[in-house]
């Protein structure tokens, strides 16, 4: 969280992650807000929901769409997987090609609905139609049938080996919508139809400004709802967003490291989850409009190029992590070995080699806004300015950058953080979908993704810090550093974070207090 992120593919969300500096969630005061009695939960968030459905949502929506939508399988705070609206799932037979679950009796959704497994058939069902961030990773799905009332049985044209973690709350697809929901699909959009603590209430809530959360009298586990309401206020200024928490009118706000030293100062807590790599994506990779990147040379030379440990440290302070691979500390694909260090008199006989002693330009795009983008590309340029490299950056507006990839050889790169089964399909296979615009190829990488789906859960670790590895010699990718997710909040909130793992659900956080 899927803290969101800064691209289209923003904080989807959030995968088990090693925080850097410390994820912190000290017991400290901070101005005093709201009395206790006040069992209201008051959220700054930067981003308004891209939809409050969650099959056209993505990771920004989260803190909109957790209140209102229970997970079938619940990710703690700890990382375990845990039952929530399904009591039990397994794989069936070998090579993850089969699964099944089995869902808790007696749930209802808000409108009244049944929770039965057709009911979520034709959850998933919609998820796969509406085309979201969820759906290239239901794609394998090939038939869904329903043995018992309360079992879905799924069967898969491939190998899936992560159908557990996308049921989570963290990749959407868990959240089920009700089918008087999921026939209606363009109320979606504004209203919610979950199994959650929460349902929203239309007449509290102002589209873009802010949204308010009471609870749903049709709630299976009314034992597990902490406040009486929650309200998530957009606050697109993060100076704005921290007055109001000094103020008392927010208990947590959701931000970046620009506010964290003021929050700190203030006595608030503050608890981070790395959720993004930042960097450069070469996406040119035969060289159709920039001839020297089709040299795998030249693009390992533009990565030992880069001091990432300097733009760090100068970009990100105490709160960001230097890395030269799509992975992150705590992911199975990450290697603590890095494959480039800061070496510009390696990155110049690498040109030399390839014929390009005497550098060249490349042209790349990134999005406008917010700032970060800009002032990581630009600490980029004065390291490659170093080797002769000359980084012409055209900055537009986000919509239209995420749109003009294939009209340069290098654009912007900023990925929530994922396993390497779903990096893959979002990333670098040939049929990608988003961030492979040229569709470049590598045989030894689509073979190693393949033996990898079909593996159990004992040999894929392995297996995918091969497949990262590959991704990392074809120099595909410049990563520079993993930006966090924050939060900053009261001493009045239970966040309960865990460090190196992402953030607890905003229906799991509770009321503290202070005796």
């Amino acid at each position: 969280m899927s803290s969101p992120a800064v691209l289209s593919r923003r904080d989807f969300t959030v995968g088990g992650l090693l925080l850097a500096a410390g994820l912190a969630a000290g017991a400290c005061g901070g101005p005093a807000g709201p009395p206790a009695a006040d069992r209201t939960l008051r959220i700054g968030q930067y981003w308004p929901p891209t939809s409050l459905d969650p099959a056209k949502a993505g990771g920004e929506s989260q803190f909109f769409l957790q209140p209102a939508y229970d997970p079938l399988i619940y990710r703690a705070a700890d990382g375990s997987y845990q039952p929530r609206l399904a009591t039990a799932w397994r794989y069936l037979g070998t090579g993850n090609t089969a699964f099944e679950l089995t869902l808790r009796s007696g749930v209802t959704f808000s409108d009244g609905t049944p929770l039965t497994a057709e009911g979520l058939k034709t959850s998933i069902e919609h998820f796969r139609r509406s085309a979201g961030q969820a759906a290239a990773f239901l794609a394998p799905i090939a038939t869904m049938t329903t043995p018992e009332p309360l079992v879905l049985r799924l069967t898969l044209d491939q190998p899936h080996p992560l159908l557990p973690t996308l049921f989570t709350q963290d990749f959407l697809a868990g959240d089920v919508i009700s089918p008087a929901g999921a026939a209606a699909p363009a109320d979606l959009a504004t209203r919610t139809s979950g199994a959650g603590p929460y349902v929203l209430l239309p007449g509290e809530t102002v589209a873009n400004d802010h949204y308010t959360y009471g609870p749903s009298p049709k709630y299976w586990n009314p034992a597990g709802r902490f406040y009486d309401k929650i309200t998530v206020k957009v606050l697109p200024n993060e100076n704005t967003a921290l007055a109001a928490l000094k103020t008392g009118q927010v208990d947590v706000v959701a931000g970046s490291y620009a506010i964290a030293d003021g929050a700190k100062a203030a006595g608030f807590a503050v608890a981070a989850s790395p959720a993004i790599v930042m960097g450069l994506q070469l996406n040119d990779r035969a060289g159709t409009l920039s001839p020297p990147l089709a040299d795998v040379r030249v693009r390992q030379a533009l990565n030992f190029a880069v001091d990432r440990a300097k733009i760090t440290s100068a970009l990100l302070g105490e709160y960001g992590i230097p890395v030269d691979q799509p992975s992150a500390p705590g992911e199975d694909g990450y290697s603590a070995q890095p494959f480039y260090t800061h070496d510009p008199g390696r990155a110049r006989q690498l040109l030399a080699d390839a014929g390009h002693a005497g550098g060249f330009d490349l042209p790349v795009v990134i999005p406008s806004t917010p700032a970060f983008p800009g002032d990581l590309a630009q600490a980029i340029a004065s390291d490659l300015k170093q080797i002769g490299v000359t980084l012409r950056i055209a900055a537009k507006e986000p919509a239209t950058a995420n749109t003009a990839l294939t009209q340069y050889p290098a654009s912007s790169m900023g990925w929530g953080v994922l396993p390497a089964y779903f990096m893959g399909r979002g990333l670098w296979l040939k049929e990608a979908i988003g961030m492979n615009p040229f569709h470049s190829s590598d045989p030894e990488l689509e073979r190693l993704d393949r033996q990898a789906a079909a593996a159990d859960a004992a040999t894929r670790p392995a297996l995918d810090k091969q497949i990262v590895r590959r991704v990392v010699e074809l120099g595909w990718f410049l990563p520079v550093c993993l930006s966090p997710g924050l939060l900053f909040y009261r001493d009045t909130v239970g966040v309960d974070p865990v460090p190196g793992k992402p953030f607890p659900s905003v229906a799991a956080w509770h009321p503290v207090d202070r005796a």
